[in-house]
């Protein structure tokens, strides 16, 4: 269970004032890469929005990354995580862990990509998060997401 119990009022410029109860407020103790000062974001689940969620920061409400399970996009998606990355997620079970990517969706939507590089990382029970770079990697930080949809069908 997360460290915090009170919730958490913000206003987000996609979706209003929101109110995230305490026990769903996940903690990045890095912040993620391109925003290291921002710690605490929560996953927003909308459900006109699905597959997709939100990973809305709480510290700085204009933030909120698109994001998606990656095994929808590749379901052969897989990585190995270090000890050190199941440790700062306090968990020795990757079953305990979902995975979610980055998703941009430019004006012409056919050019759609997901970042399977640097999976974000979330231990709900936790509620802990982690970006990692997937170094040495065979993915991309922009796979698209359109083709790889269709080459699934």
């Amino acid at each position: 269970m997360s460290a915090t119990s009170e919730s958490v009022h913000i206003h987000t410029i996609n979706f209003g004032p929101i109110e995230v109860p305490g026990d769903k407020v996940l903690h990045f103790k890095e912040g993620i890469p391109g925003f290291p000062e921002i710690r605490r974001f929560a996953v927003l689940e909308i459900e006109a929005y699905k597959p997709f969620d939100y990973l809305q920061s709480l510290d700085e409400p204009p933030v909120a990354l698109l994001v998606i399970n990656p095994f929808l996009v590749l379901p052969g998606y897989k990585f190995e995580l270090a000890k050190s990355d199941m440790e700062d997620l306090k968990t020795d079970r990757t079953e305990n862990v979902s995975i979610y990517t980055v998703a941009t969706i430019p004006e012409d939507p056919e050019g759609a990509t997901v970042n399977l590089m640097a999976p974000i990382l979330v231990n709900e029970a936790a509620g802990i998060g982690k970006q990692v770079i997937l170094h040495d990697s065979e993915y991309s930080v922009r796979h698209p997401l359109l083709r790889a949809a269709a080459a699934s069908v």
